[in-house]
């Protein structure tokens, strides 16, 4: 019995003092902390058993600090599809990601554009074998096989933090199914808005984000087209040459800024 009473005595939370769940709360380094303290944490913290209960009190000082600037957050352009979006305040050299319309009140992570590293466009492509069936009814392969092919488009950004070190920008809100299609079309341009736009951030004024912004709205409202190796040849961007463009054939998976 005793026993027992020592596995489910309550615990208290290391920084507000709260008792803890039944479970005994999430570990830390050295202490634990109790649900409520783990909501007011950055969802890119990563695995908090690397840090201290020390550590906890900072981070939630950031995070409180972090609040006040999203309150005062004038958004200024935003870029990107009906995935995580990216919100930026030209003038006062601030951005975040986030995927909520509500944004304010879940306290997105606010970087300066100085703490941008680089980026990397990832399409990450799932594939599901097609079956058939038999005469006795039991699933079998086509011969050659068959697949089905569904894509999510990322964008993670590399940046200096003493929190994190990366965003992931999930472009679009649903798996998309092919690749010939409009969806795929559409998130293949959101991606590439985001990258340019994140790529521009540091040297750019803010004249000219609302140029390649309204360069990519321009580009989604044309007719969409098949991909192939020539999809960009008549594209000209406001920054860069059509060879440029060129190079980045979609059918690849990676596209690095």
């Amino acid at each position: 019995m005793g026993f027992l009473d020592g596995i489910f005595e309550r615990k208290t939370c290391d920084i507000c003092g709260e008792k803890c769940g039944v479970l005994g709360g999430t570990k830390l380094k050295d202490g634990r902390l109790d649900k409520n303290c783990v909501n007011k944490l950055s969802p890119l913290l990563g695995y908090l058993k690397n840090y201290t209960v020390e550590d906890i009190k900072e981070h939630l000082a950031y995070r409180e600090h972090n609040e006040e600037i999203v309150k005062g957050f004038n958004v200024t352009h935003i870029a990107g599809a009906d995935g995580t979006r990216l919100y930026i305040d030209a003038e006062n050299r601030l951005f975040f990601v986030s995927g909520s319309d509500n944004w304010r009140a879940s306290n997105p992570d606010v970087l300066s554009f100085d703490q941008i590293i680089d980026g990397d466009l990832n399409i990450v492509e799932d594939k599901k074998e097609i079956m058939k069936k038999d005469e006795a009814g039991k699933e079998v392969s086509y011969n050659p096989k068959r697949y089905e092919y569904s894509y999510n488009f990322y964008v993670k950004v590399n940046v200096n933090s003493p929190w994190f070190n990366s965003l992931n920008i999930k472009v679009n809100r649903n798996k998309i199914d092919g690749f010939d299609n409009e969806a795929y079309d559409d998130a293949y341009l959101y991606s590439e808005e985001v990258c340019e736009v994140i790529n521009m951030l540091k040297d750019a004024e803010p004249d000219e984000i609302t140029e390649a912004i309204d360069y990519f709205k321009d580009r989604i409202a044309q007719p969409k087209r098949k991909y192939d190796v020539t999809y960009y040849a008549d594209t000209k961007s406001l920054r860069k040459g059509h060879d440029y463009y060129i190079q980045r054939d979609p059918r690849k998976s990676h596209y690095r800024f």
